[in-house]
């Protein structure tokens, strides 16, 4: 059954959180009951521009709407959710599974491409690859919750094998394949921009720059984004480089000004000030504020 089409859906980091918030960790994982208990047990349908997420369904069953698409799951299934899907679920109290939520930006390959596939996959029970998941996400888990040595290279290994066994049960017969079609030419152009800024938000183009490569108005485009993601393409393209510089600055031992050039900033100053107006302090403070999170001591 098709529900009514939203005309903006919301654009999170994690549910409910704000786009630019913090980067504390490689990954996250929590359980389904921590993060539904507070919106009464319903997740609203959004969108994650820049993640990519695991959804471990071990008891209960799970309502699920995938870009206006209603879908009964039977649980223990496991969802596969790429970056920019509108997703939304509705939960029991009772329910119990985890969500593992992972930046693309890890899941690249040397030229910076990503291996995310564009559509979401539910695996159903009583396969193989549902199996051998189960198996690798317990081991995730693990790994999270334990800060033993070598915690995210080990991480960074197992998300690795998991997504090279998404991408393998994809060919491979499983219960439940979902592929929900996309409708209309607002979500075309939507899906192209967004496209286009994942290769070139460095290159400092204009809205007209993005607009005329896929073949629109700026206007047009303009009100594509307000719609669909409630921010003007300039925003969402000044967004992508903010999570890029919270990556780079988190993740990375570079020099600010190294990140500076990388993004395609003329010069260090200006870089600071662009940065320190969309997220409220410098990059050296949001750096060190996540240096001492991760290492208190």
């Amino acid at each position: 059954m098709r529900t009514e089409p939203q005309p903006f859906v919301p654009d999170f980091q994690l549910y409910g959180e704000a786009r630019q918030s913090s980067l504390p960790d490689l990954i996250h994982v929590e359980t389904l009951k921590d993060r539904s208990q507070h919106y009464d047990w319903e997740i609203k349908p959004h969108r994650h521009a820049d993640l990519c997420q695991i959804m471990r369904f071990r008891t209960d069953n799970v309502g699920i709407d995938l870009d206006g698409d209603e879908i009964r799951t039977r649980a223990p299934a496991i969802l596969f959710v790429p970056p920019r899907v509108v997703h939304g679920f509705r939960f029991s109290p009772q329910v119990v599974g985890t969500v593992t939520t992972i930046p693309i930006e890890l899941l690249r390959d040397e030229a910076g491409v990503s291996r995310i596939h564009a559509e979401p996959l539910l695996i159903g029970a009583g396969s193989r690859p549902h199996e051998r998941l189960c198996a690798l996400l317990d081991e995730i888990e693990e790994e999270y919750r334990r800060h033993r040595a070598e915690r995210q290279r080990a991480l960074r290994a197992l998300l690795e094998l998991g997504i090279a066994w998404v991408s393998r049960a994809r060919s491979e017969t499983v219960s439940g394949l979902v592929k929900p079609e996309r409708h209309g030419h607002s979500d075309k152009r939507i899906k192209d921009f967004l496209e286009l800024v994942e290769l070139n938000f460095t290159r400092g183009w204009s809205a007209e720059d993005y607009a005329r490569r896929i073949g629109t108005s700026k206007s047009q485009l303009t009100r594509d984004c307000r719609a669909r993601m409630g921010r003007s393409p300039l925003q969402i393209v000044h967004d992508r480089v903010i999570n890029e510089a919270n990556r780079k600055l988190a993740y990375t031992p570079w020099p600010i000004s190294q990140i500076s050039d990388a993004l395609g900033f003329a010069d260090l100053g200006y870089f600071s000030r662009f940065y320190r107006k969309r997220t409220g302090e410098t990059p050296s403070a949001y750096r060190n504020r996540i240096r001492l999170r991760n290492d208190p001591a």
